[in-house]
């Protein structure tokens, strides 16, 4: 039985960090029974349609899903055990920024269900937090880290990197002090200006490409050398700490999107369907609408090229055939395949594909072409 797992997606955060594109709105007067009510309505029309897939994780994002009542988490989390066949030790995940938990709501959190806390910690100066339109501060970021390691089986952090006043010894020294702290999992981020942004408003620009570049294989090696491999672009683990969630993405995996403008991908009637929910969270709270679509066998196969090329173990072979029927190379031009392997970039064996260090660096750049 293929891994399957449920998104949450909770818009309200306290603030709009200057970075942010994603759905998210600051939190005022917040109606947590309605919004209970309606993830548990979905949740419940959504287990009659996929009743015979079994749950291996479960993800609360955002948004600030830490400033979520641990007691819906709870209801939450019980009813997707109550509503499907759910693995013992299901990875059961939510974001969490540092100045919005103390110890208390941490353990509310665990006795909920939580299993694996990510924190939004993105610096460890001062400085660049208050660039990056963050309320807390390092030493709150470091309390709750620690805290969280006392309470979490797993827990992980989100770092942003590439600032547009950031050196490359800057990132070197704080890259060294996050991997003292000795954590299972990282996320580091590249800063990128996105369009509609408020960094996007007003012309701020990461760092010249070269620089960015530097920085990117500056981390694969620190990493690399303290144990905390790169398994995808951004995101590193030690050995067997991987985010089994975030692999369902990049792996062809199942799952379903619950919240505004969350997305869902999963089989059903041998159709791939491609879900996502309202974008305007009051609009979702009240009708709920969930968009849906059957992917065409290149939508799907051209999906699973672009997200599987994000990791080290890069597009199986097998699994795409699985999935597909067909070979990879079905999809892609042979020519510009051919250039790119020759250039250092594509490996493509039996085994499947895999971008190496330096064609990661280009990824984005990289599959327009690539694909058919």
């Amino acid at each position: 039985m293929s891994r399957f797992g449920i998104y949450f997606h909770w818009p309200f955060c306290r603030s709009k960090c200057p970075y942010c594109d994603f759905v998210s709105i600051i939190g005022k007067n917040i109606d947590f029974q309605a919004w209970r009510d309606a993830y548990l309505s979905v949740l419940e029309s959504y287990a009659l349609r996929t009743a015979d897939k079994k749950v291996s994780s479960v993800f609360f994002g955002g948004g600030t899903p830490s400033l979520m009542p641990a007691e819906i988490v709870s209801e939450i989390i019980s009813a997707v055990r109550r509503l499907w066949d759910t693995d013992e030790n299901a990875e059961i995940s939510l974001e969490a920024n540092p100045g919005t938990l103390n110890h208390q709501k941490m353990s509310d959190f665990r006795k909920a269900g939580v299993n694996r806390l990510s924190l939004g910690i993105q610096s460890l100066n001062d400085n660049d937090l208050k660039f990056l339109g963050r309320l807390h501060n390092a030493e709150t970021a470091l309390n709750a880290l620690q805290s969280a390691k006392n309470i979490f089986p797993e827990v992980s952090a989100d770092f942003i990197y590439a600032l547009p006043h950031q050196t490359f010894k800057d990132w070197e020294t704080q890259l060294q002090r996050i991997l003292d702290l000795n954590l299972s999992h990282l996320s580091l981020y590249q800063l990128t200006i996105e369009e509609g942004t408020f960094f996007y408003k007003k012309g701020i620009e990461p760092p010249e490409e070269n620089l960015c570049a530097d920085m990117f294989e500056l981390t694969d090696k620190m990493t690399y050398l303290a144990g905390i491999e790169r398994y995808e672009v951004s995101n590193h683990a030690r050995k067997g700490h991987e985010c089994r969630h975030n692999l369902l993405y990049w792996q062809g995996g199942e799952w379903l999107g619950i919240g505004p403008a969350a997305h869902g991908r999963f089989f059903e009637n041998g159709r791939y369907l491609a879900t996502v929910g309202e974008n305007d969270p009051k609009r979702w709270l009240c009708s709920r609408k969930i968009a849906e679509d059957s992917l065409t066998l290149k939508e799907t196969a051209q999906e699973l090229i672009l997200m599987a090329l994000r990791t080290r173990e890069g597009l199986l072979r097998e699994r795409f055939k699985d999935m597909t029927s067909f070979e990879p190379e079905n999809f892609l031009y042979e020519d510009t395949l051919l250039d790119y392997q020759t250039d250092g970039l594509i490996i493509a064996d039996k085994k499947g594909l895999r971008a190496t260090a330096k064609g990661l660096l280009i990824l984005n750049s990289l599959c327009p072409t690539l694909l058919k």
